[in-house]
């Protein structure tokens, strides 16, 4: 019997905006309680006869596998290419091929005994996909030493991913007492039941929050922790060696070059929270696996590379991870360490295509890499409820991910006057986790220094407690971003109505919040809301004057993130916005 089908808000919606015909694409997913779930997709050119989705998969969280095929045609026939990629779906002995028409209508088959049968699909929400699913991460240290030759690091990796595979390594879940073992150990599970399952481990280790909290955190994803214990890799694991990974030595013997490094694992499987933990340590083998297989493709390009044939100048690779909000799953990326994310950018240009992602702005940087944000919040208007979807009502919302900062974070106090300089902070955020730069975020006293070292302001203004305003963020973006900006001038928040159309544009076409000052206060504009019947408009405002903890249900309880009316502005008092400006790059 052919399983049930569920497809992810992300990847529907992703489909509608494909404008393409006749070509062909591939869908992933992963199996759980009968269900299918496609989580991803990519586009296929097939061009010099290879397949782009044997390397994609290495890229995605382990337990996400190739599943089926999407046409775009209004045809059913399977050309030979797409049944070979049909082949190669072991996931489901019932391969899936969607049909999206001219018109944009779009229809499910499995295919059973060698034919195609029609099948409905139920769309999963993105709340319900991140309340089923979590994420389990392992990382470990691995030693490599080898000849410094392609055959050398194809043989030693090989080795490696066979010792992993043949059940001699455990796994332990970090902050608890449970450990996974191979079949080498006949054990299985220690530390809890060995039914027990993942989401049941953790729910146990979470103290009890309140309810409307972990509704309200929206953001926040379930990462496990987990590190292999090996013991070949005890010497390779101590703190002295990690602290020198970032070097490589390379040493010369007879008959050739020999390269001896730490090899960093780091990489996630995406797991139902049903999965019993005596069923995660094959997952946790398979992810392990792609990764050695990432991180081999790195270090054999750098070897097939002029001039580091004899390992000289290889460097060690590093793991990034993503969380595109178009795609919603992860996507792993490994590059050599200190590589400028400038040199790569074909590279990102393929991976946009094959993922049909926008070809206007970063998503694969540096600075795109999934983080925790140092404790603060991460969008918290996402808490919000939805703004009205009438016909008559425009909204133009920030897009990405940005960081609140408020008054007394850092343990520093600028309670009363570094208003502004808060809402600056959140801009560089927002610049920052978009991939537009790696630039850190500036202290008060960085921004200061700009301002006088580009002749702005005294020398005096240095550890003062002077407020800055629209012009001054303005120059700190030019400065230390190289951003340009739009600056608007109200002459009372009454006229801040006439230039609604124009904040609409910019959060549609750019995204970036704006900061906005008038007499002593200074805001950030992170949305805003036009209703064409009533001409009326409404800001979302993060307001920078909030001196408490960062709690999100505080923040959004108590007004400090929320929607304001006109009203909201001072009447008399003049106001300067400043728009930051984003340019097409990738």
């Amino acid at each position: 019997m052919s399983p049930r089908l569920k497809i992810t808000k992300y990847v529907i919606e992703r489909l509608s905006q494909i404008d393409t015909s006749e070509t062909t694409g591939c869908l992933y997913g992963l199996m759980y309680d009968g269900i299918l779930l496609v989580v991803g997709l990519s586009l296929e050119l097939f061009e010099n006869g290879k397949n782009t989705y044997n390397q994609l998969l290495l890229y995605l969280p382990a337990e996400i596998e190739l599943c089926g095929v999407v046409k775009f045609s209004d045809s059913l026939i399977i050309e030979n290419k797409t049944k070979e990629v049909l082949q190669d779906v072991d996931i489901t002995d019932n391969p899936l091929v969607i049909i999206i028409s001219k018109n944009k209508d779009m229809k499910a088959y499995f295919s059973v005994h060698d034919k195609f049968e029609e099948t409905n699909y139920e769309v999963m929400e993105s709340d319900e996909l991140w309340k089923q699913f979590l994420h389990v991460r392992l990382n470990t240290v691995l030693p490599l030493t080898c000849e410094a030759t392609i055959a050398g690091v194809k043989n030693i990796l090989q080795n490696k991913r066979k010792k992993i595979a043949s059940g001699q390594v455990s796994f332990h879940i970090d902050g608890t007492a449970v450990y996974l073992f191979g079949i080498a150990s006949d054990v299985g599970v220690t530390g809890t039941s060995t039914e027990a399952n993942i989401g049941e481990l953790i729910d146990s280790l979470s103290p009890e929050q309140p309810s409307r909290k972990k509704k309200l955190n929206t953001h926040t994803l379930e990462i496990v922790p987990v590190n292999a214990v090996m013991k070949t890799t005890k010497d390779i694991l101590s703190d002295k060696l990690v602290k020198t990974a970032v070097k490589m030595m390379t040493t010369q013997r007879k008959p050739a070059f020999c390269i001896s490094m730490p090899l960093k694992i780091d990489t996630l499987a995406m797991i139902h929270r049903n999965t019993k933990l005596s069923e995660l340590y094959t997952v946790l083998v398979e992810a392990a696996c792609r990764s050695l297989r990432l991180l081999e493709s790195v270090l054999l390009e750098q070897l097939g590379q002029e001039g580091i044939g004899d390992g000289a100048g290889l460097r060690l690779p590093e793991t990034f991870h993503y969380l595109p909000q178009e795609l919603g799953h992860f996507l792993t990326r490994v590059v050599p360490k200190d590589i400028p994310d400038e040199s790569m950018e074909k590279e990102r240009m393929l991976l946009h295509e094959q993922l049909a992602l926008p070809l206007d702005k970063p998503i694969f940087r540096r600075g795109n890499a999934y983080t925790t944000y140092g404790g603060r919040l991460v969008n918290p208007h996402e808490a919000l409820p939805l703004p009205s979807t009438s016909p008559h009502i425009t909204v133009a919302l920030v897009r990405g991910r940005y960081t609140y900062h408020h008054y007394m974070q850092d343990n520093f106090n600028d309670d009363g006057w570094g208003c502004a300089y808060r809402s600056m902070q959140t801009i560089f955020s927002w610049f920052r986790y978009q991939g537009y730069n790696t630039t850190n975020i500036p202290t008060h006293k960085e921004i200061q220094q700009c301002l006088v070292k580009i002749g702005d302001k005294p020398s005096s203004f240095i550890g003062s407690k002077q407020w800055i305003g629209s012009t001054e963020v303005m120059f700190c973006l030019e400065t230390l971003l190289g951003v340009q900006s739009r600056i608007i001038f109200a002459n009372t928040g009454s006229e801040l109505q006439s230039y609604t159309p124009e904040l609409i544009y910019h959060f549609q076409k750019h995204g970036s919040p704006i900061m906005i000052g008038g007499g002593v206060l200074a805001h950030t504009i992170i949305g805003v809301e036009y209703n064409a019947e009533t001409n009326e408009t409404r800001y979302l405002i993060l307001d920078p004057h909030y001196t408490g903890a960062d709690d999100l249900t505080t923040v959004i309880g108590k007004g400090w993130c929320s929607w304001k009316n006109s009203d909201f502005w001072n009447k008399t008092a003049h106001y300067n916005l400043c728009l930051p400006q984003t340019r097409p790059c990738i």
